[in-house]
C-alpha cells in the first residue's frame, strides 16, 4: 500500500507540474500575441499631420476622399495599408468593428495564417484571413474568417452578435484595403455548420452571386437568422462576413453577416 501511495503521489506531482507549465504558456501566448497585434496597430495607425497654420488634423479628417476610380470607398483611412503590405505582402487590408476588440489586419493564404502571426511565427492565434475564393475586386461577399479564443481575443467578440442589442449598439463594420474604406451594416446573424457536401447549401459557398443565388441566399438568411435587423438584401449590394467557430452544434460556425452602405 505504502509503494502504491508513493507512486500515486508522484503521479499526481508529475500531472500538476505539467498542468501548470501548460497553463504558464497559455497565459504567456496570449500575452505576446496580445502585445504584437498592439504594435501592428501603433506601426499602421495614420499619424496626425501639420496643417499649414502649423495646427494639427485630427486622424477622422485624413484621407476621406476614396482613391481616384474608386467609387465605392468613402470615411477615413486609419491604417496605412501599403506600409502593412511592405512588412508583409500577405496583408490585404485591415477588418475593425468601432469600440470592440475586432480591430486586425486581414492576411492571404489562409492555410498558413490559420496558425501563424504576422512575423510567421507559429502560433494557435493565427490572424483573420480573407477565403482564398475571395477577390477584393470582384467578389460580391468576401468572407474573412478568425479564430475564437478562450482568453477572448481575435474574433471571440463576434459571438456577442448572437445578442440583438449588442448589434444594435455596432452595427458597422469596417474594412480598409489598398483602395480605401468601406463600411458594411450588420444585415444578419446566422449559427451554421461549418463543413457541407456537394450540391449542398451553405453560407460559405456563397462568394459570387448570381441573380438566382441571390434570392436563395436571402431565403435562407431569412430562415437562419437570430434576429431581424431591419435591413434588407439587394440584389448587387456588396456582402462582408465575418466567421468564427461557435460551440452549439458540431463544427459550428457563426456568421456575421453585412451589407455594403
Amino acid at each position: 500500500m505504502k509503494k502504491l501511495a508513493v507512486v500515486l503521489a508522484v503521479v499526481l506531482i508529475l500531472g500538476s507540474t505539467v498542468a501548470a507549465c501548460w497553463l504558464v504558456n497559455v497565459w504567456h501566448e496570449s500575452k505576446e500575441q496580445k502585445a504584437k497585434i498592439i504594435e501592428l496597430r501603433k506601426l499602421s495607425a495614420r499619424r496626425t499631420v501639420t496643417d499649414l497654420n502649423g495646427g494639427t488634423k485630427p486622424l477622422t479628417e485624413l484621407s476621406k476622399a476614396p482613391p481616384s476610380g474608386d467609387e465605392n470607398s468613402g470615411g477615413p483611412v486609419l491604417h496605412d495599408i501599403a506600409l502593412l503590405n511592405e512588412k508583409n505582402p500577405d496583408c490585404v487590408g485591415w477588418v475593425s468593428i468601432s469600440s470592440t476588440s475586432i480591430d486586425f489586419p486581414v492576411m492571404q493564404n489562409g492555410e498558413f495564417y490559420l496558425n501563424h502571426d504576422f512575423e510567421g511565427n507559429y502560433t494557435d492565434y493565427g490572424l483573420p484571413f480573407l477565403d482564398e475564393r475571395c477577390s477584393l475586386d470582384s467578389s460580391d461577399n468576401l468572407i474573412i474568417y478568425g479564430h475564437h479564443m478562450n482568453d477572448g481575443s481575435m474574433f471571440s467578440e463576434l459571438l456577442n452578435y448572437v445578442d440583438e442589442s449588442y448589434c444594435k449598439a455596432y452595427p458597422d463594420i469596417t474594412l480598409e484595403t489598398a483602395k480605401g474604406v468601406e463600411t458594411y451594416k450588420i444585415a444578419a446573424v446566422v449559427r451554421a455548420a461549418g463543413s457541407y457536401g456537394p450540391g449542398e447549401w451553405s453560407l460559405f459557398d456563397q462568394i459570387n452571386i448570381s441573380a438566382g443565388a441571390f434570392n436563395t441566399l436571402v431565403e435562407n438568411l431569412s430562415e437562419r437568422r437570430l434576429y431581424d435587423t431591419g435591413r434588407e438584401l439587394v440584389f448587387g449590394d456588396r456582402l462582408l462576413t465575418l466567421v468564427t467557430c461557435e460551440y452549439s452544434q458540431n463544427n459550428g460556425r457563426l456568421a456575421v453577416i453585412a451589407v455594403n452602405e
